[in-house]
């Protein structure tokens, strides 16, 4: 009797569908720019301007040159309290670095690293000041030097990254007129360095009000962008130099509009929220109410994502920083270049918080192999995909041509990206034309007892951890058999390369 029982309980469970995939490999849907997959630091990073010498630490510097080209972009709320004086001392830790610079502006010399590595002692206690006085809301100002720009520099050309620099917007004349006397001084110095920097007026002009008392109009700022173009004019190099913005409001028609996107609020973030569909399809909205108004008034304009992480206030502590938060970013990326968005810039690179790809002792965490792998792995064309025969908000898929500049792969090859956020295995099912083509699996699990919440990722059944403070890992691939169907665990992620493909989008 009980037997029977158990034969018709089983007999009543449907079986588990194998998703079929649909690609669409003739035509791409779209294109994103080579560095779509950009970076973010801080401003509040030169608070205490010591702390930028930390980016002249070697290991800083092989993970950011991971992640090359991009854009790194120097801004946020302190953006609008930083003073430039170029008359000012530098501190000792700039000073010592600013004579070996003398010597070899991208060489990591062995010198460099003692005085990072004593700043690093004295980070954590930065970061819990930063972090109080992000939660107090109380903002002051800082005198940045010539050094602090001279290590801003440095940092993102050696590593790949063009500058992408935030002006203080809230200094004021009566009126309320930008006084741009601080920024001509700031602008006369990187001209004279030829410093070839992109540029960004404020940060989220709709908060002025909030963190100072002043409240700008659209009007006011716009005349600000206008004012700020006859000051780059004035410098042969920054005559034709990008500058973006604003970061909120109505884009206007000399300026690249800057979109913000975080999904919950760090403070009371949960992982179920990591993990579910109706938050992550919350992008999509909007994404979508930004590009209508854009068609609107600026048709053709291009939308960056300027300042994007999974949850705002610094991140969501044993969250941001753990594998979970791996689906987040995975599918903003997937989302944001389906949608047409051109560039996202992920907030932050290394800085205060939990949402940060590298953290306070500089060990990669998971958002930063994810990105490693997304830039190795995924080019500039955009694809179509879908799954039938499954759940599409829990088993979500992407697909790009390969990029072109990964050694292994050729034109024609094309690259998967899929989510499961449901808690069985998936399979996956290439489309007919595929089964007799190769495919290489990059598939990313969490590494140790904290599961999801672990703060380390194997790849393919590795570990990922830098070799020393100059090399990378290698990212080995498994080889997946013709015909095979493509696994995905639960609650994982994960790249396939199908290679000869012959994708005509892709040639």
């Amino acid at each position: 009797m009980l037997v029977l029982l158990l034969l018709v309980l089983l007999l009543a469970v449907p079986p588990r569908r194998t998703a079929e995939l649909q690609l669409g490999l003739r035509e791409p849907i779209g294109a994103v720019s080579p560095a779509f997959l950009s970076l973010t630091l801080d401003a509040s990073l030169a608070r205490d301007p010591r702390f930028v010498a930390l980016l002249r630490h070697p290991k800083l510097h092989t993970l950011a040159s991971g992640l090359s080209p991009g854009f790194l972009r120097f801004g946020g709320t302190s953006t609008d309290f930083l003073i430039f004086n170029p008359n000012k001392d530098s501190t000792w830790e700039e000073k010592v670095l600013s004579e070996f610079q003398a010597k070899d502006v991208c060489e990591a010399w062995p010198s460099f690293a003692v005085v990072p590595k004593l700043l690093l002692t004295q980070w954590p206690l930065q970061e819990k000041l930063l972090l109080a006085e992000h939660s107090w809301k109380k903002h002051k100002n800082t005198t940045i030097t010539r050094s602090t720009l001279d290590i801003l520099h440095t940092f993102a050309s050696c590593s790949g990254f063009r500058l992408v620099f935030g002006l203080n917007a809230l200094l004021r004349r009566a009126g309320l007129q930008w006084d741009s006397s601080n920024a001509k001084q700031l602008l006369g110095y990187c001209a004279q360095r030829s410093y070839n920097i992109s540029w960004e007026l404020g940060n989220e002009p709709n908060s002025f009000r909030k963190k100072s008392g002043i409240y700008i109009d659209g009007f006011q700022l716009g005349r600000d962008f206008v004012h700020l173009r006859q000051l780059l004019s004035q410098h042969p190099l920054y005559r034709h130099a990008e500058l973006y913005g604003p970061d909120v409001g109505q884009p206007r028609k000399h300026t690249q509009h800057l979109l913000r996107s975080y999904y919950v609020n760090g403070r009371s973030a949960t992982r179920e929220d990591f993990l579910s569909p109706e938050v992550l399809d919350s992008f999509a909205t909007a994404i979508h109410d930004v590009l209508e108004i854009v068609e609107a008034t600026v048709p053709g304009k291009k939308v960056w994502l300027g300042e994007t992480s999974s949850a705002y206030g610094g991140g969501a502590p044993q969250l941001s920083n753990t594998y979970v938060a791996g689906f987040m970013w995975l599918d903003k990326l997937g989302l944001a270049a389906r949608r047409g968005i051109d560039v996202v810039m992920r907030q932050v690179f290394f800085g205060a918080g939990s949402y940060h790809l590298v953290d306070a002792g500089f060990k990669p965490l998971p958002d930063y192999w994810l990105s490693l792998l997304y830039k190795r792995l995924v080019g500039t064309r955009v694809l179509q995909a879908s799954v039938e025969q499954a759940d599409a908000r829990r088993l979500r898929v992407y697909l790009h041509c390969t990029n072109p500049r990964h050694p292994k792969y050729r034109e024609g090859d094309v690259t998967l990206f899929a989510l499961n956020l449901s808690n069985v295995t998936q399979s996956l099912q290439l489309p007919k034309q595929l089964w007799s083509k190769s495919v290489d699996q990059y598939l990313l699990l969490p590494h140790g007892k904290d599961s999801i919440l672990s703060r380390e990722v194997q790849l393919n059944g590795r570990l990922l951890q830098m070799v020393d403070d100059e090399t990378l890992p290698a990212l080995h691939e498994m080889a997946l058999a013709p015909g095979s169907k493509l696994g995905l665990p639960a609650f994982s992620y994960g790249f396939y390369v199908i290679r000869n493909a012959k994708a005509i989008a892709c040639i």
